[in-house]
């Protein structure tokens, strides 16, 4: 599986709406594929991950949801990035503050009482698709293992962590869309 059919299963789950419903999409069609894809989506996904585990997005996750970042938090945040598309994505790889313009990003800073928004289920689906079409729930795992593959389970952002004036200058458009709530 090319990044472009990883993008187009991930991206065809938009219109389900709210992340179970997106997560019982995406086994549905990750199911209907060979075992091969479904371990090839895993490794996209994983693949994908990788360039978003920065302190760019740990500093865009404490302006989107102030005092509320966990590292699981900040590891489901990712997948959510990754769930808004390729275009999403390229801006948080490459160009994190103009995230600032993205609609989910602007529907959120109407939010009164936001929370970190998450995916936790995407990193779940290919195993749940290949449960579904072998009956082994640990396949999945255990053919990435084979490939010498081991999925990251948590994020892991090199660096310093950026201070509140870094972020201001680095982020300024997303520093104005989320302003410090005293």
């Amino acid at each position: 599986m090319d990044l472009s059919v990883f993008w187009e299963l991930v991206e065809s789950t938009l219109e389900a709406g709210a992340p179970c419903d997106r997560t019982k999409l995406l086994v549905d069609r990750l199911g209907q594929l060979p075992l091969e894809e479904v371990l090839e989506f895993q490794l996209r996904l994983d693949e994908v991950r990788a360039p978003v585990d920065t302190r760019a997005t740990v500093a865009v996750a404490k302006l989107v949801a102030p005092g509320r970042l966990s590292d699981d938090g900040l590891w489901y945040f990712h997948a959510w990035l990754v769930g808004l598309g390729q275009d999403a994505h390229r801006l948080a790889v490459d160009e994190p503050d103009a995230l600032a313009d993205h609609p989910e990003f602007r529907r959120l800073a109407a939010e009164t009482d936001r929370q970190l928004p998450g995916w936790e289920t995407l990193d779940y689906c290919a195993a749940d698709a290949w449960e579904a079409l072998t009956g082994n729930e640990d396949g999945l795992e255990e053919a990435m293992l084979a490939q010498g593959h081991d999925s990251p389970l948590v994020a892991d952002p090199d660096g310093e962590p950026w201070t509140a004036e870094q972020t201001a200058a680095r982020l300024p458009k997303l520093t104005a869309l989320f302003p410090a709530v005293d």
